[in-house]
C-alpha cells in the first residue's frame, strides 16, 4: 500500500509480533529474511515502532519508505529547486504580459513615429502591461495616406505592427498641421491622426491650428502626420448688380452665392435691394459650412 513503510529488525518473529501487538501497532506483509524479521506498518506508526525497538540489542532499519513518504522526501529535498522553477515560470508569465518593445514593420515602416504615437494614445506602450487595442489602432493607421494594410500581433514581449503602403509613397510625408482659412465657428472636427487643438463651438480665424502634426505623450511631443477634416460655419456677403428688381435677378444673385462657396452647404441667407439710376444692387448675406481637410480623401 502506498502509505505503508517496510521495516526490518533483527529479532525473533514471535517476540517482535508480541511487542508490536502490545503496543497496538498493526502490521502487514510479515516475512522472515535470514536474521531479520520484515513487516510493513502505516507511516504514522513508524516512530512508534522505532521506539519499541530502541534497545541496542535490536538492529532495526527501514527497508524502503512508502510511496507517499518518498514523494514527501523528494519534494522537501528539492524545495529550493521547485521554488526556483515556480518563480521562473511566474516571471516568464509576467514578462510575457508586458510590452518591452513596439516594432513597426512593412513597406510603411517610415510611418513608425506616427503609428507609435497612435498606439501610445490608445494605451499601448513599452514597459507597460499589454493592452489589446488592435481594433481601434488598425482603422486609424488605415486612415493614413497611401496605407493599404495594417495588422497588430504580439509575440512574446514584442508587439509587431505591420503597415503596408503604396510604393509611390515610400518617402515620408511632411508633418504639416491643419489650419483654418476663414473666420467662423468650428462646427465639427475629426482628427484621424494628430492632436486636435480646438473644440467644436470655438471661434476660429485664418491661421489658427486646428489639428497639430504631433502626439503629446507623458509631456513628450512625438511628431506625426495630421490627418482629418474640419467644418467651419462662416459668414460672408456679396453684391450683385442687375438692371431691375425681379425674381430672376434674385435667383441670379443666389446663384452667385453658390459660385462663391464652390457648392458648399448654405445654412442661411438674406438679402436687401438698393435702387440706383442704373438699376439695382442685391446685397446678399449668408452663412455657409466651409470644409477643409489635410491628408484626408
Amino acid at each position: 500500500m502506498k502509505n505503508h513503510t517496510r521495516i526490518k529488525v533483527v529479532a525473533a518473529p514471535s517476540a517482535a509480533m508480541a511487542k508490536l501487538a502490545r503496543a497496538g501497532v498493526p502490521v502487514y506483509g510479515c516475512a522472515k529474511q535470514g536474521a531479520y524479521f520484515a513487516f510493513s506498518v502505516p507511516d504514522y506508526f513508524v516512530k512508534k515502532v522505532f521506539a519499541i525497538f530502541a534497545s541496542p540489542c535490536y538492529n532495526i532499519c527501514v527497508e524502503h519508505a512508502s510511496r507517499l513518504a518518498r514523494l514527501k522526501n523528494f519534494v522537501f529535498g528539492r524545495v529550493f529547486l521547485l521554488v526556483g522553477c515556480i518563480l521562473f515560470a511566474a516571471c516568464a508569465c509576467i514578462s510575457n504580459a508586458f510590452v518591452l518593445r513596439i516594432k513597426v514593420t512593412g513597406s510603411g515602416a517610415y510611418l513608425a513615429n506616427t503609428v507609435k504615437g497612435m498606439a501610445y494614445s490608445l494605451g499601448l506602450r513599452e514597459n507597460r502591461p499589454y493592452s489589446d487595442c488592435g481594433a481601434q489602432l488598425i482603422p486609424r493607421v488605415l486612415g493614413l495616406p497611401s496605407v493599404t494594410f495594417c495588422s497588430v500581433c504580439k509575440r512574446g514581449s514584442v508587439v509587431y505592427i505591420d503597415v503596408q503602403a503604396e510604393e509611390e509613397s515610400a518617402a515620408p510625408a511632411e508633418g504639416v498641421p491643419l489650419t483654418a482659412d476663414v473666420c467662423g465657428r468650428l462646427a465639427k472636427l475629426v482628427a484621424v491622426c494628430g492632436t486636435p487643438l480646438v473644440a467644436e463651438g470655438d471661434a476660429v480665424s485664418p491661421g489658427d491650428v486646428l489639428i497639430g502634426a504631433y502626439y503629446a505623450v507623458n509631456e513628450r511631443t512625438i511628431p506625426s502626420l495630421a490627418v482629418g477634416y474640419a467644418a467651419i460655419e462662416a459668414e460672408a456677403g456679396l453684391s450683385f448688380a442687375a438692371d431691375c428688381e425681379s425674381e430672376q435677378n434674385l435667383e441670379n444673385a443666389y446663384a452667385a452665392v453658390l459660385a462663391y462657396t464652390g457648392g458648399e452647404q448654405i445654412l442661411s441667407r438674406s438679402h436687401t435691394v438698393k435702387k440706383y439710376a442704373e438699376g439695382v444692387v442685391y446685397q446678399v448675406n449668408f452663412t455657409y459650412l466651409h470644409t477643409i481637410s489635410i491628408n484626408f480623401d
